[in-house]
């Protein structure tokens, strides 16, 4: 292993030497990228017990490595406890957890062997680790930062626990296709009951692949141990097909972020220089010049004034009370705003980069919104992974976990309008109006249908004289079409209404 250590130290100087100096000449650059593409080839064959890992059957791989993970996410975890990069994560996590999460038909009595969820998801350890608030947050950060989010849980107890990055060192892959992981590997450090300290070794298979545990890995020669009582759950952002790991959702963002910080650095240093040079003396003479010059040089404070000869001029600078534009960085934080999928607006907390457009200051429009479902549907997938891992194969199969939609109240209500003239002219079944309704209030389902409900403008309904008279006409009302839409013409009152009709540009 001592080679193993030797190569990957070379593989850190030649990063190092790669991102050094962005100004060395282009032929340099390529040479040290061949250079290191040689050498990781060389890591990823060297030890021979790897065979069945991403890399070790010498094909080239795909994406980023377990190492370039935790290397950016030590970059991305600094640079986010401020600025644009912690505006970015704050945005994206209240953007994505905004309302909760909820959970319906959880199994919340123990009947035989059946396991009570809901006092599994109220555990204060559980709740810690995986359902909290606070928990849902640093799962965010770590899809953020890291690109991985990892936990582990007892399949005795139903506790689970959270595997820092830095703690996974490898993975067991499909042989058919290193991007499916099997199995992943975490070490760590012990304190045992009398203080003292011992390293800890262990394998955890990934509860879609629970069916092909086994008791031992073997790892050069050496059988390393499977904790079989235990389940890995994992969750990648912006996995690829092909790709082991995904992308951390702040790495460009992280890259364009030193450009616009460095700029907006540049922009300080002007704006010094140009406080510092307020006033142009011209003289006809040189001596008259360097006069001038001395009177300048020698002056105190501020306000003071300066005595100018004959012939001489003294005139203010163009750039006298000035600063640099720091609007001109608008467009580098723009593609910061990008990289994360979230408003320039909001990113940079400046209502001006709005303009006048009322309507672009509402920053959770629609592309934004979007992209955060994604994410919502991502954790969707993994809380019901954990869930039903918790209450069992067959107990588990009618859990259903949601998030509440982004539309507000007039979008809900204008939608459940368009719906509801089909159902009161009784072209639709009780079951599809649900179906439809519960889609628009972002339910998995509304239940099961009142006993008595009967379909509007139906001839089966004609025994209720509420619903149709018999032919004699009826009392029951049908929305307008343009029910809940406005006239312009103000309120009843007379009062003006809103003029504001921008919409989200």
């Amino acid at each position: 292993m001592r080679e193993s250590r030797l190569v990957e130290e070379m593989l850190t100087v030649l990063e190092a030497a790669q991102h050094a100096d962005h100004r060395a000449a282009s032929g340099a650059s390529s040479i040290i990228k061949e250079g290191l593409d040689n050498v990781r080839a060389m890591l990823a064959r060297e030890d021979q017990g790897w065979e069945i890992f991403s890399g070790g059957n010498g094909r080239a791989e795909e994406g980023l490595t377990l190492n370039d993970l935790k290397a950016w996410a030590a970059k991305i975890h600094e640079s986010a406890q401020v600025g644009w990069m912690k505006q970015g994560y704050m945005l994206r996590s209240t953007y994505i957890w905004q309302g909760g999460i909820h959970y319906d038909k959880i199994p919340s009595e123990s009947r035989g062997r059946g396991v009570n969820v809901q006092d599994k998801i109220d555990d204060p350890l559980n709740q810690r680790a995986f359902f909290s608030s606070q928990a849902h947050m640093r799962r965010e950060k770590r899809l953020y930062a890291e690109g991985l989010a990892l936990w582990v849980g007892n399949d005795a107890t139903k506790d689970l626990k959270v595997v820092p990055l830095d703690q996974v060192t490898g993975t067991l892959s499909d042989p058919d296709d290193e991007s499916i992981i099997y199995a992943y590997k975490r070490e760590w450090t012990h304190r045992k009951p009398d203080g003292e300290y011992e390293p800890m070794k262990r394998w955890y298979f990934v509860d879609t692949y629970k069916h092909l545990q086994t008791e031992h890995i073997t790892v050069g020669g050496t059988n390393e141990t499977v904790e079989t009582g235990w389940t890995a759950f994992d969750m990648h952002a912006n996995s690829t097909d092909g790709w082991k790991f995904g992308i951390p959702d702040a790495l460009g963002a992280w890259i364009w972020n030193n450009f616009a910080k460095q700029l907006y650095m540049d922009g300080l240093d002007v704006s010094e220089a140009m406080a510092s040079i307020v006033y142009l003396a011209s003289g006809k003479t040189n001596a008259g010049a360097q006069n001038a010059a001395n009177q300048f040089a020698t002056a105190t404070g501020a306000g003071g004034a300066a005595v100018v000869g004959a012939g001489n001029t003294l005139s203010a600078m163009s750039t006298a009370g000035k600063a640099f534009d720091f609007s001109q960085a608008r467009e580098i934080i723009a593609v910061i705003a990008t990289n994360l999928s979230v408003s320039n607006i909001a990113l940079t907390s400046n209502p001006g980069d709005a303009g006048s457009s009322y309507g672009s200051a509402a920053t959770l429009d629609l592309p934004v919104r979007l992209a955060m479902q994604v994410r919502r549907d991502e954790h969707v997938d993994l809380d019901l992974r954990v869930l039903r891992w918790m209450a069992g194969k067959n107990a588990g199969k009618d859990i259903q976990v949601y998030f509440q939609p982004y539309d507000d109240g007039a979008e809900v209500y204008r939608r459940l309008q368009a719906i509801t003239l089909p159902w009161l002219q009784g072209v639709i079944t009780d079951d599809k109006y649900k179906e439809l309704a519960a889609g628009v209030l972002g339910l998995p389902d509304l239940g099961t249908t009142p006993d008595g409900v009967l379909i509007p403008n139906n001839i089966a309904s004609m025994a209720r004289r509420d619903i149709d008279k018999d032919g004699h006409g009826g009392t029951g009302s049908t929305s307008a079409p343009t029910q809940g839409r406005s006239s312009g013409l103000g309120d009843a009152s007379g009062a003006p209404r809103d003029t504001r009709d921008d919409t989200i540009s």
